[in-house]
């Protein structure tokens, strides 16, 4: 067996503190969800996922949506937040499941004030670390589109689409109890998703 080195210790560099604070909401549907989202943070964008009867749909805006409360059973709206923000809020997202409720995510940096901001629940301390990812693109296209990469994928050639998304999250890793290993318990979005 051959030994190899490789530097996994460079990677706790990366870690940096942080809070997470969940509040419980008794909301009924999705619709209701989005009108709430709007009214209480009509100053940040909000975009989200929608799992429904028939099929997965994005949802581009809270202000107005497009689906229909008898057909969904889960939702996830998250706010968009880039990383030049100047804001302590790392992630901030809204779940709801139908016939359970929602809740509210906030991931804050770990600063002197963040302890002391108000709220229903006690945050729990960690450490985040953002990641990106590529997003996937869709088969859908033009012929010449789908005929010039089957074409590619055939000689072997790689193409490369400039225009390929990204999106961006937030995970959120606490050390667990036992063994003292640091576990990824959630992951926040914060990105949007391409069209």
């Amino acid at each position: 067996m051959i030994e190899t080195n490789i530097d996994n210790h460079g990677r706790a560099a990366n870690l940096l503190p942080c809070h997470l604070t969940t509040t419980n909401h008794i909301i009924d549907n999705a619709s209701a969800l989005a009108a709430h989202i709007d009214a209480k943070f009509a100053a940040h964008e909000f975009v989200g996922i929608v799992w429904t009867t028939n099929g997965t749909h994005r949802v581009p805006d809270v202000k107005s949506p497009s689906f229909d409360d008898s057909h969904t059973y889960e939702i996830r709206f998250w706010r968009v937040i880039s990383s030049d923000s100047a804001d302590s809020t790392l992630a901030h997202e809204f779940r709801w499941v139908n016939g359970v409720g929602a809740v509210e995510l906030t991931l804050t940096r770990d600063t002197p004030d963040a302890a002391s901001e108000a709220s229903e629940s006690k945050p729990v301390s960690g450490w985040f670390h953002k990641v990106i990812y590529l997003q996937h693109q869709s088969a859908e296209g033009s012929d010449a589109d789908s005929a010039s990469e089957a074409t590619s994928v055939q000689t072997g050639e790689s193409k490369e689409n400039t225009a390929t998304k990204q999106m961006t999250a937030v995970e959120f890793i606490q050390q667990e109890d036992k063994y003292g290993n640091t576990v990824v318990v959630d992951q926040l979005f914060t990105g949007e998703w391409a069209q």
